[in-house]
């Protein structure tokens, strides 16, 4: 059984695929996470924004808020990021769902945002590629890690990366990539030194611990 548990279209190579949604989606798909990116705010629709992803992240196959997070090097003002990264930590929790983020260069800031908002939901580190000493950081915390096509390039971050982080943390997705998850894990398996079936079997073991529901 293969997870993708982050990709922004339905590739139909998996047995679940978590499809990434947001206020301007028009693809449907089965299950679907739900969020704000901070790549596409905009001060004058934010509001609306949020009374979309409030109406939505209650539905049933919404699984998860996201991806959202923070990021210091999109072009986005950054206190307008960390408002609206809040008001997604806050629902999360309201509706007892994991969280997927999308962080770059602000993971002081992101478990600050967590920590101050009394975060007790699952928090999910999308298509990690960061080095050791931030996952070690994260990694206390008790947040899940989840690696994507980074694992395919020769000595990225990712591939040292994950033979230290515990498989139950783990998780795989493919992101906006057009790349099978079935490579993905291959890579994955290659790189942990361990069957296929085992790493099949433990992230569904994995998925069904975070999200609660039986495959």
């Amino acid at each position: 059984m293969f997870i993708n548990i982050h990709t922004h279209r339905q590739i139909y190579d998996a047995k679940l695929e978590l499809v990434n949604q947001h206020p301007e989606s028009t693809e449907k798909s089965s299950f679907y996470s739900y969020g704000l990116h901070p790549w596409h705010l905009q001060k004058d629709e934010v509001r609306w924004q949020l009374e979309q992803m409030n109406r939505i992240s209650g539905e049933k196959n919404c699984l998860a808020i996201g991806e959202c997070g923070l990021d210091k090097v999109c072009t986005t003002d950054f206190d307008l990021q960390t408002e609206v990264f809040e008001e997604q930590i806050k629902l999360a929790n309201a509706i007892n769902k994991p969280l997927i983020v999308h962080c770059v260069k602000a993971f002081n800031e992101l478990i600050n945002c967590l920590n101050m908002n009394d975060n007790k939901v699952p928090v999910i580190i999308h298509g990690y590629n960061n080095n050791e000493n931030i996952a070690k950081m994260l990694n206390d915390h008790g947040y899940y890690f989840s690696f994507g096509k980074a694992l395919l390039s020769y000595d990225s971050n990712a591939s040292k990366v994950i033979k230290k982080t515990g498989r139950k943390q783990l998780f795989l997705e493919t992101d906006d990539s057009d790349l099978s998850i079935k490579y993905v894990y291959k890579k994955a398996s290659e790189l942990l030194g361990i069957e296929e079936e085992i790493l099949k079997e433990q992230i569904k073991l994995n998925f069904e611990a975070l999200f609660k529901r039986k495959l």
